[in-house]
């Protein structure tokens, strides 16, 4: 098969997402939309690229299992838990858009900058949330919580090249609903908030 399914979800969610606008305007160009960091460095988060993930164990004690995070810098000696922040797939994006009558390349007022509505909407729950008028779009967004984090116990790491494995475990209910995302809905190469707890 030329294409993985993971893979033609993301091309289908990105021509859904554009649509609306192509069809206004077949000639318009679209460029793509700056990237910006919703969750900030100072605070600790790191904006890595997921390339693998693989279950290990389910037991009473919590789910083990292995991720591995492209970074050309360490950013796990001595770490004990990882923090996973979940997002919303390119599909459930544009299928939230299309509902709404909406473009994910306008901008929006989120978290104290302008970015692009879809990436707003990465990583916030999109579940019943009805039709919302664009004129509150912006007042809608701020009072939206995002998707449940997930904590996880570190129990080993590994360093092989510019990627990192992580050997981890879950902790508690939040975790293993993240552990879930992780396992079903991710996609390799996908952009992901992490944050690390040291020793």
């Amino acid at each position: 098969m030329l294409f993985s399914k993971p893979m033609l979800r993301k091309v289908f969610g990105l021509v859904a997402e554009c649509w609306p606008s192509l069809q206004r305007d077949p000639t318009a160009i679209q460029q793509p939309c700056q990237q910006h960091r919703l969750f900030p460095t100072d605070a600790g988060w790191y904006h890595l690229r997921f390339l693998d993930f693989r279950c290990l164990n389910e037991c009473y004690l919590g789910y083990e299992f292995e991720i591995t995070l492209e970074s050309e810098q360490n950013h796990f000696n001595s770490a004990s838990i990882l923090e996973v922040q979940p997002q919303n797939s390119y599909s459930k994006i544009a299928l939230w858009l299309t509902q709404q009558h909406l473009t994910g390349c306008q901008a929006v007022r989120f978290q104290s900058q302008q970015v692009p509505l879809c990436q707003a909407l990465a990583s916030l729950e999109l579940i019943n949330t009805g039709q919302i008028a664009p004129a509150k779009l912006s007042e809608w967004l701020s009072r939206q919580g995002t998707m449940p984090k997930g904590h996880f116990k570190i129990l080993q790491s590994w360093e092989h090249g510019n990627s990192h494995t992580l050997h981890c475990q879950t902790t508690d209910c939040l975790s293993r609903a993240c552990y879930h995302w992780l396992q079903q809905q991710a996609i390799r190469f996908q952009w992901l908030y992490i944050r690390i707890e040291q020793h």
